[in-house]
């Protein structure tokens, strides 16, 4: 858990990634499982849209996000492989990282589909990230248009 104050993370802890997101020297961020109690008590930071929210919305960082793995216990032991890459998605990540298996992947895949049939994902979200995506492997050289 990350219990410093609003202010404090903004000074302290996300300084340097304000600085450099702001130089546009990030390309890709992972964002990991801790809970940032100031912005969100309820979801480790890697599934809460406010945190995610703050990359995007406060830093206007527009590149890639990722998650950590998503089949830690720290997310496994509260959340279904489908339920977790879900709430990846719909909190604002665009690549999912931890499958080790098929049926793992599989999984997550169902879970990102049911999303997607209730309304909770929509397809914009999906097409924005997948964008973001393609977008970083062509800055990168991996994508040849």
């Amino acid at each position: 858990d990350l219990t410093r104050s609003l202010n404090d993370l903004y000074t302290i802890d996300w300084a340097p990634y304000s600085a450099l997101i702001k130089q546009g020297d990030v390309y890709a961020i992972m964002v990991t499982h801790e809970y940032v109690k100031a912005l969100d008590s309820s979801e480790p930071s890697s599934l809460s849209p406010q945190v995610i929210g703050v990359l995007r919305n406060q830093m206007h960082f527009q590149g890639v996000i990722m998650t950590d793995s998503l089949t830690m216990d720290s997310i496994h032991n509260y959340y279904s492989y489908g339920q977790a890459a879900a709430k990846a998605i719909e909190a604002g990540d665009d690549i999912l990282m931890g499958a080790t298996s098929p049926n793992d992947v599989a999984q997550m895949i169902d879970g990102i589909k049911q999303a997607i049939s209730s309304g909770a994902i929509s397809e914009q979200q999906i097409d924005d990230a997948v964008r973001r995506i393609l977008i970083l492997k062509y800055e990168m050289g991996l994508l040849h248009v």
